[in-house]
């Protein structure tokens, strides 16, 4: 298989053009290519991608076959939004002479 992708930041699309050898022998395995196998290849790319602008299938199998595919995406807008966490306001528990020597005094009782 071979695979050429080409990014166009201006037109914020990605077209990818793959095309695989044909098949000669009945030992050779079957290879087929659908939108949404070259969608999970890009995203194994590390290229994040929308909605297919053009889609086309290839195979290798039978005796024409379309062993050479282009498809175009539309690439996925970054959000440049930060999510704002809440800020967590910590309470001091300032503990005075009385309430101290009031827990201190008390006895715990004894059971039978």
């Amino acid at each position: 298989m071979k695979k050429n992708i080409k990014i166009n930041e201006q037109e914020n699309t990605v077209t990818i053009e793959v095309s695989v050898a044909k098949r000669n022998y009945a030992k050779e395995p079957i290879i087929s290519f659908h939108t949404k196998d070259i969608a999970l290849l890009l995203e194994k790319e590390g290229i994040k991608v929308e909605t297919c602008v053009e889609n086309d299938s290839i195979y290798n199998d039978g005796r024409n076959p379309k062993t050479n595919g282009k498809w175009t995406f539309a690439l996925q807008k970054e959000k440049n939004k930060q999510i704002k966490k809440p800020e967590i306001v910590k309470e001091e528990k300032v503990l005075t002479t009385e309430s101290k020597s009031a827990t201190l005094s008390k006895k715990p009782k004894k059971r039978k």
